[in-house]
């Protein structure tokens, strides 16, 4: 009797000790989602003198992989002075991020705070400063350089 009451303890505490072991996850729009994924810091470069073309309609897709699709969207707009010329872009070797605003009539100022990523999305925290009225419209963006192979999937946390 005794041995047998020391078989059901022990098999008891292998039990809650299993059971204490697993991940932790939590019912998510898509199913089970882990808790706490590791969030990487990914490095970027800003891309500067460039401009969306007036003939695109739709919103800019966030994710560019190839020079192609860029062109579709962007052009370059050089500047005279010293740092006038656009950001070269190897799509062979980079991707471009990209956060359109859409076309407004307010100046916006839009400052990238941090690029991190999960194991199937990148996190763009973006600043973005609402400044006055404008008589005109205008089209705001930000591009991101950053390296191949990053997942394609992109969420923005906008912070006012």
């Amino acid at each position: 009797m005794r041995s047998t009451v020391y078989v059901i303890m022990l098999a008891w505490f292998v039990a809650a000790f299993l059971s204490a072991c697993h991940r932790v996850t939590a019912k998510g729009a898509k199913g089970l989602v882990p808790q706490a994924q590791a969030v990487i810091t990914v490095p970027y470069q800003e891309a500067r003198h460039y401009f969306i073309k007036n003939t695109v309609n739709r919103p800019v897709p966030r994710h560019i992989n190839t020079a192609s699709e860029f062109s579709r969207y962007f052009a370059m707009a050089a500047t005279m002075g010293r740092n006038g010329q656009p950001t070269p872009i190897d799509f062979n070797t980079h991707d471009v991020l990209v956060y359109d605003a859409g076309i407004v009539q307010r100046q916006l100022d839009i400052t990238p705070m941090a690029l991190s990523r999960t194991q199937d999305k990148l996190i763009l925290d973006i600043r973005i400063h609402n400044g006055t009225v404008l008589d005109y419209q205008m089209h705001p963006f930000v591009l991101l350089i950053v390296p191949k192979n990053l997942p394609r999937q992109v969420d923005f946390n906008i912070r006012k």
